[in-house]
């Protein structure tokens, strides 16, 4: 059993039906139980017959209930006050939602149902139990100021062992796993489902891992090589979805590369108005970046992305065994956006980058799955303060609308290294970045292989710009002003473009 104490306005009916909904289990309320039992609610037990009496009840009913099947079972604030009680609860994993006073108080503010709520001691009554609460306890959360979502997540943690960066916008909260192994214990992480759609390359040895590990109906659609993030692919992935019978609480998994996971997770967007959906990465690409932060999109003749939508995964299982720069041909575009966040977001990842630059190429697995880790904690944080683009979210798009076009003129792989490049020029001729600002880009991507220097014309890249989703009366960049200090929505002038793309062509 899993036991959740705390006291009045803790959320322990809220934040058990939501971690008893992530286990699969039943979720039992003592204080419904009760009412059940004796066909009268508790204020009116209170009322008639005493607080010692309801005391009684509530005694019996929890030793019942804890007797019973596996549970996720919420207890009445008071009782824990009673010995027997306590006596049971030993045998049984207790989590105690901890809640200040004054945060309960407000919590309870007009409440006319809780009996305990018109005592005069009630600050002592708080004190004194919550030393008791504490004391039963094998985990012990904080309450305040936190979503009930966030919260449950705690709880799953503590009481199953699991670890990972927690994501925790609006659109849904969840953990991003990365551990080598994680693969072939797939199914034991994933939300249960009755069926599971798995989308993935044809040819993706990950596959045979990952099937002995899923329970439930498994439904499995393989994509050809190349290109995935297209009408074309969706529509076949809609079709077997309706041939599949796919419902809302089933499960979409994708296990892939960037296209892969982008092309299931518009999937998951739009089949039935919204399917859970979840991701196994299996790039360096998709480690670091696409699998974080819900963000799916489909492409189009003319332009990258124009199709999307934001929906949250429920789960995000990163194993980095395998993916080195000898099996993943896009390696490079993956340590690119871990420089491209970091000098965003947290410029004191990069030392760390460089220092472990010769394991990551070498494709030791320890030193990717730190790259990976460090990345993802630093998007994690930036993507729950902002899911949809409305402030921090738009920086991480540094160097994007160069890479964009680049990809669009034939240059793949290395469009973001170099996309990167041309915005660091770009703010050095606009004054934002000094030479020093230049000289890490440079270093930080020299580190890895990454080029640094290609010949573009602007003519050619001013069409493309049009349908960026930035351009706004003329095209707009995301630019440093130092690492660590980026600023949106920046315009630039032709003399500055040019002046940029001819440092591109010469850098050295």
């Amino acid at each position: 059993m899993i036991v959740l104490v705390g006291f009045m306005g803790a959320g322990k009916t809220t934040v058990g039906r939501l971690l008893a909904d992530r286990l699969g289990l039943p979720f039992v309320d003592t204080d419904l139980v009760i009412e059940d039992r004796e066909r009268r609610t508790i204020p009116q037990i209170f009322e008639a017959d005493g607080e010692s009496a309801f005391r009684d009840v509530e005694q019996a009913v929890v030793a019942d209930v804890l007797s019973g099947p596996e549970a996720v079972v919420s207890l009445g604030g008071g009782a824990c006050g009673r010995e027997g009680t306590r006596e049971v609860l030993r045998d049984h994993t207790v989590v105690h939602l901890d809640v200040s006073f004054e945060q309960a108080k407000r919590r309870t503010a007009g409440d006319t149902y809780r009996p305990m709520l018109r005592r005069p001691d009630l600050a002592d009554l708080h004190a004194t139990r919550r030393e008791v609460f504490r004391s039963l306890a094998d985990v012990d959360v904080a309450t305040d100021g936190r979503r009930a979502e966030v919260i449950a997540l705690e709880v799953l943690d503590g009481v199953t062992g699991q670890e990972g960066v927690l994501v925790a916008p609006p659109g849904g909260t969840y953990r991003v796993q990365v551990r080598r192994g994680l693969l072939a214990e797939a199914g034991a992480h994933l939300p249960p489902a009755r069926s599971t759609f798995v989308v993935a390359r044809a040819d993706d040895p990950a596959l045979e891992s990952l099937r002995g590990s899923l329970s439930g109906t498994v439904h499995v659609v393989e994509l050809p090589a190349g290109p995935v993030k297209t009408l074309a692919a969706y529509e076949q992935l809609a079709l077997q979805a309706a041939d599949a019978a796919l419902h809302p609480d089933d499960l979409v998994l994708a296990v892939g590369d960037e296209g892969v996971v982008d092309v299931a997770g518009f999937l998951a967007a739009t089949y039935n108005r919204g399917t859970r959906w979840a991701v196994v990465p299996r790039s360096l690409e998709a480690l670091v970046d696409s699998s974080v932060g819900g963000k799916v999109a489909l492409d189009l003749p003319q332009a990258r992305n124009l199709l999307g939508a934001v929906h949250q995964p429920v789960a995000v299982l990163s194993d980095p065994d395998g993916v080195t720069p000898a099996t993943d041909p896009r390696f490079g575009a993956g340590v690119a956006e871990a420089v491209k966040t970091a000098l965003v977001a947290d410029p004191s990842d990069l030392g760390l980058l460089l220092e472990q630059a010769p394991l990551v190429l070498a494709g030791d697995v320890e030193a990717v799955a730190a790259l990976v880790r460090r990345a993802v904690a630093t998007k994690a944080r930036i993507v729950t303060a902002d899911e949809r683009e409305a402030a921090g979210r738009l920086h991480l798009n540094y160097g994007h609308t160069f890479s964009h076009a680049f990809e669009q003129l034939g240059v793949d792989r290395d469009a973001l290294p170099l996309g990167l490049m041309a915005a660091a020029h770009l703010a050095r001729r606009l004054g934002f970045l000094d030479d020093a600002g230049v000289a890490l880009h440079r270093t930080a991507l020299h580190a890895f292989g990454l080029p640094t220097a290609h010949r573009f014309d602007l003519a050619d890249l001013k069409p493309l710009w049009l349908r960026d989703k930035k351009f706004k009366d003329g095209v707009r960049f995301v630019l440093l002003h130092a690492p660590g200090r980026p600023e949106a929505g920046v315009p630039a002038t032709d003399d500055a473009l040019t002046g940029a793309l001819d440092d591109l062509a010469e850098d050295r």
